[in-house]
């Protein structure tokens, strides 16, 4: 039968769909110790990109390549991320106290500006990182910066975050489905930016 060959389109949808889910699970057992969501992360992008998308290298050792090189790099970016969210969020708590209406208003306005550009560099930073060879202060630099030029991509971006959070929040199970999915959908258009920036050689 054909459909049953290798190569079959049912056969590749099956591959696949094995593969997302491996590396969702993958995924998760590597944020388990939470330090770790940064250099997990960093590694379920690399290997999405070059064996799910592109069918080269073998997933598993691929991911925990990734994992493993980028470890420190990605685990600092993570907890930079972490503590500028935390006091963010305090500084939303200390506003939301604030008897004044306006300077309320005022001040809000200005964490939810803060808020997004911290999220739009997080949409960006960690799969450079599994990208190019630079320190974080230049992952940072050029996620800002291809933040602000891309920036309608950057909303799509950040929205894809946004509900993947949400749907692993209240649906706890997604952790095992939902990661592989969202970082294939979120390699589209991640992918189209960082081609004009990478040499062939840095491809995934």
């Amino acid at each position: 039968m054909h459909f049953m060959e290798y190569d079959s389109p049912v056969m590749t949808v099956i591959s696949k769909t094995a593969d997302i889910l491996l590396l969702s699970a993958l995924w998760f057992i590597c944020c388990v110790p939470l330090i770790t969501i940064g250099a997990a992360t960093t590694a379920l992008y690399y290997s999405c990109v070059k064996a799910v998308r592109r069918d080269k290298g073998y997933l598993i050792r691929d991911f925990f390549h990734s994992f493993k090189l980028n470890f420190i790099p990605a685990t600092l970016l993570w907890l930079t991320f972490l503590i500028l969210g935390i006091l963010l969020y305090s500084c939303f708590i200390f506003t939301a106290a604030l008897s004044d209406k306006s300077l309320q208003f005022f001040m809000l306005c200005i964490y939810m500006f803060l808020s997004f550009l911290v999220l739009g560099m997080g949409c960006y930073a960690f799969p450079v990182l599994s990208r190019c060879s630079m320190n974080n202060t230049g992952i940072l630099r050029f996620a800002l910066g291809l933040f602000i030029r891309h920036f309608p991509s950057s909303i799509i971006l950040a929205a894809l975050v946004i509900l993947a959070v949400f749907i692993m929040w209240f649906i706890p199970l997604s952790v095992f489905v939902l990661p592989g999915i969202i970082s294939l959908i979120y390699s589209v258009p991640m992918e189209r930016i960082l081609s004009r920036y990478t040499p062939e050689e840095q491809r995934a």
